[in-house]
């Protein structure tokens, strides 16, 4: 990787990353920064056959790459550039963490809250909030998931 500064969004193809994904960009905009999206693919916790397991592994893979893609799309859209791509395998935090530390030019984890307030934050927020934010070199940022590309645009 160069030595530009990057924007790292999770994809997960919520409502909440494409709130994450638009302020990410709309900051990309206003500091000349890049955004790297990472999708990560979960260890399977299943007692099965080895050939059942590689299906369900292929499908999570599938699943990972189509995340990636339509994140990316939205990316180009409003930025005109392609984001750089990361499929991670293993647990969510600890890979998270793992690609912060290893991509140096990471400098700041966007994230988004729920869109609906009646829902527990997500396992990302969660994990976060309790016992791995003080883990991060980076800061995190939560935006509120209710924000509109309107609104984003008034803050950034």
């Amino acid at each position: 990787m160069s030595k530009e500064k990057y924007i790292l969004v999770i994809a997960d193809k919520t409502q909440e990353m494409e709130v994450a994904l638009q302020y990410a960009c709309a900051r990309s905009k206003k500091t000349n920064r890049k955004i790297i999206i990472a999708s990560f693919i979960e260890p399977l916790d299943v007692l099965t056959t080895q050939g059942v397991t590689e299906i369900m592994q292929n499908e999570a893979r599938e699943e990972a790459e189509k995340n990636l893609q339509y994140a990316a799309s939205i990316v180009k859209e409003s930025t005109g550039f392609m984001p750089v791509l990361q499929i991670r395998e293993g647990e969510i935090m600890k890979e998270m963490k793992s690609l912060i530390d290893e991509e140096k030019n990471i400098n700041v984890l966007v994230i988004a809250a729920n869109v609906d307030e009646k829902n527990n934050p997500g396992p990302i927020i969660n994990a976060l909030v309790s016992k791995e934010l003080s883990n991060f070199r980076v800061p995190v940022m939560i935006v509120p998931g209710n924000f509109s590309k309107d609104h984003i645009a008034l803050l950034t």
